[in-house]
């Protein structure tokens, strides 16, 4: 239950969501498992005893049931189950899976970014973000998770079918999966992940140490609706971060701009950014014509990176900042940095 909520007025729409990208009662288990009365009367003494529930199944029965507040990304106390079994992810859906776990259900929105493996057994319960509310009330989950851009509306409807909580937008992506851990009772499993990851990032860097990256600028543009657009550095930490590739002075200068979000770019532009390295990640089939056409142009060819054969396709994927994202593409963008060293 709500102990407090607060309204949030969303002044963003994100480009990158739109492009790129209840449980039933306790006392219903009750009485399922309770045996009817021509039941118990006819039951044997062993019967009896080994329907008796042990101390371990006891144990398990008060564990699942428990419940325990908790605090989400707009301050929301919530009462959640201490250990949630069905999970309804309508975000983070990649921290979920990081720690061992799938969502019950998620939206195809959300889940076209993951491999067939890891949407195997998980329902699809509406085309956007936010999902539908007839289909996630058929899951009968047990929590839901949102992110934070979640309307008062949206948290008070789907709050009538199980507790739900927000989990931070976009935030850093460590964070983000330690938050998920914690109301999934799974911290330990975090940390894991996480020191396992960074050993991942230490033998990629030790791979690349010959291409001497950290002396080396990147740019990482989308093509979407037809357009080109810059997105901030951070939305990419497995190039700048992991790889180290620099960002290029003149993306500096346009986010050090208070209200940066993102930058639309004209083609004439591009040479301005004089990056040794340049990702494209392309949205829709009419932007990828808009590619196709951009490269036959002069301006494009006489790129940096163009020149020195250092442009590189790579799926949307690369924007969404789950810890389950960085893991593909820290193998994805290694694959890309040395295919033709």
């Amino acid at each position: 239950m709500n102990r407090s909520k607060k309204p949030l007025f969303i002044s963003l729409l994100v480009l990158i969501v739109v492009l790129v990208l209840s449980a039933c009662g306790a006392a219903n288990e009750k009485e399922s498992a309770a045996p009817s009365a021509s039941e118990e009367a006819s039951a044997s003494p062993a019967s009896e005893a080994a329907s008796t529930p042990s101390a371990d199944q006891a144990e398990e029965s008060n564990t699942s049931s428990a419940t325990r507040i908790y605090k989400d990304a707009l301050g929301r106390e919530v009462e959640i189950p201490v250990q949630p079994k069905r999970v309804v992810a309508l975000w983070t859906v990649g921290e979920i899976l990081a720690l061992g776990d799938k969502p019950i259900g998620s939206t195809a929105n959300l889940l076209r970014f993951y491999s067939a493996e890891d949407q195997a057994n998980i329902e699809i319960v509406g085309e956007g973000v936010a999902g539908d509310y007839e289909k996630v009330l058929s899951l009968e989950p047990d929590l839901i998770i949102m992110y934070e851009l979640a309307t008062p509306e949206e948290l008070e409807k789907f709050s009538k079918i199980a507790p739900t909580v927000t989990t931070e937008f976009f935030g850093d992506p460590y964070e983000s999966l330690r938050a998920v851990a914690d109301i999934m009772n799974k911290k330990d499993q975090a940390e894991r992940w996480i020191n396992d990851y960074k050993v991942r990032v230490e033998e990629a860097r030790k791979k690349t140490k010959a291409l001497q990256l950290q002396e080396q600028t990147a740019l990482v543009i989308q093509f979407a609706l037809k357009n080109v657009y810059m997105y901030k550095s951070d939305t990419f930490p497995t190039v700048f971060d992991a790889y180290g590739l620099k960002v290029t002075d003149k993306q500096l200068e346009l986010e050090s701009k208070p209200d940066f979000k993102n930058e639309s770019l004209s083609l004439e532009i591009l040479p301005e950014f004089e990056a040794d390295h340049l990702f494209v990640f392309i949205n829709d089939d009419e932007s990828k014509q808009v590619f196709e056409d951009m490269q036959k142009e002069s301006v494009w060819k006489n790129l940096s990176a163009v020149k020195k054969g250092q442009m590189y396709e790579i799926s949307h994927r690369i924007a969404i900042k789950d810890v389950t994202t960085l893991d593909w593409a820290l193998d994805e963008v290694y694959a890309l940095l040395t295919k033709s060293k």
